[in-house]
């Protein structure tokens, strides 16, 4: 089931262990984790490789992760986690400050949707992102998605401080019907 996917200047593919150097470039960044305190700062060589290695090792059928390549370098991810009985999936992406502003994230993430609704048959797609994250949430916005709940004060940031998070949702059959 793992799968391959081209868009006009990428290519979203599943992870590989040739992986890490790239993931350990783009990741070690201050600003490219601000808003994601799960992302370890700095980012060694070993976070590298246990990234690369968790998403090699996930079921694709489950969390489907795909690397997102641009002239043979891994610039970022788009990825879901499935929940097959409620016909649902969360969204997530991450991509390299180097690229950011440069339309890659929409594209990829516009293909690695467009390849997940049918291929589980989704219902709904969801993603949070922190309340400040600016860029993400006009991401989510430009897919369709529309703000569901905003969970105040939801987890603790990179600084230690609570975080507001936005939850994002589509009805995809609300979609289908229109």
């Amino acid at each position: 089931m793992r799968t391959e996917l081209r868009t006009q200047r990428l290519l979203l593919r599943p992870f590989g262990a040739a992986d890490v150097d790239d993931a350990l470039a783009y990741r070690d960044d201050a600003e490219f984790a601000r808003y994601l305190p799960q992302v370890p700062q700095p980012f060694s060589r070993r976070d590298a490789e246990v990234f690369v290695a968790r998403n090699i090792s996930e079921p694709w059928d489950r969390s489907p992760t795909f690397a997102v390549v641009l002239d043979g370098t891994v610039v970022g991810t788009v990825n879901f986690e499935i929940d097959a009985e409620k016909k649902s999936a969360m969204l997530g992406y991450a991509f390299g400050r180097a690229w950011w502003g440069q339309g890659f994230a929409i594209e990829a993430v516009r293909a690695a949707v467009s390849w997940a609704v049918p291929t589980f048959s989704l219902r709904r797609l969801w993603a949070s992102t922190d309340k400040r994250h600016r860029r993400s949430r006009r991401l989510l916005e430009e897919l369709g998605m529309e703000p569901e709940v905003i969970r105040e004060r939801d987890h603790v940031g990179r600084e230690g401080d609570l975080v507001d998070e936005v939850v994002y949702g589509i009805d995809l059959e609300i979609l289908r019907q229109t």
